[in-house]
């Protein structure tokens, strides 16, 4: 019974990254809507900067979870948790400005990611 999954200590045990994973689902969610009132016309944002650097903001979102995924504990993991709670924040106040409530919703999805992502232990590398 010794060797079962839930006597492993945590740090044998592999990191899942499901908050990581949360963010880059929601924001390319996000992406998709954004990028759909971008090039819809009299949508009330076609073609306007705000909604552009709406996008832009979403696919870095999206890199930022793809790098979560393969830190471990240490300052580069802080700095990339720290990236993404301003980029979720202000993404969110974007969308809300853009009058984008579909977007909204789903960054605070994406804000449920980056919480579990940080309050999770991050294990580190041998």
């Amino acid at each position: 019974m010794s060797t079962s999954a839930a006597y492993a200590s945590p740090a044998a045990t592999p990191r899942r990254h499901v908050g990581a994973y949360i963010l880059i689902v929601a924001a390319l969610v996000a992406l998709v809507i954004t990028a759909w009132r971008f090039f819809t016309p009299l949508s009330g944002i076609d073609g306007s900067g705000g909604a552009m650097t709406a996008m832009f903001a979403e696919l870095v979102m999206v890199v930022l979870g793809l790098l979560l995924l393969k830190s471990h504990a240490g300052g580069l993991r802080g700095f990339l948790l720290f990236l993404s709670w301003a980029g979720i924040i202000g993404t969110f106040i974007a969308a809300l400005f853009l009058h984008g409530w579909w977007t909204a919703a789903v960054l605070a999805v994406g804000a449920v990611g980056v919480v579990i992502e940080t309050f999770t232990p991050a294990t580190r590398s041998a």
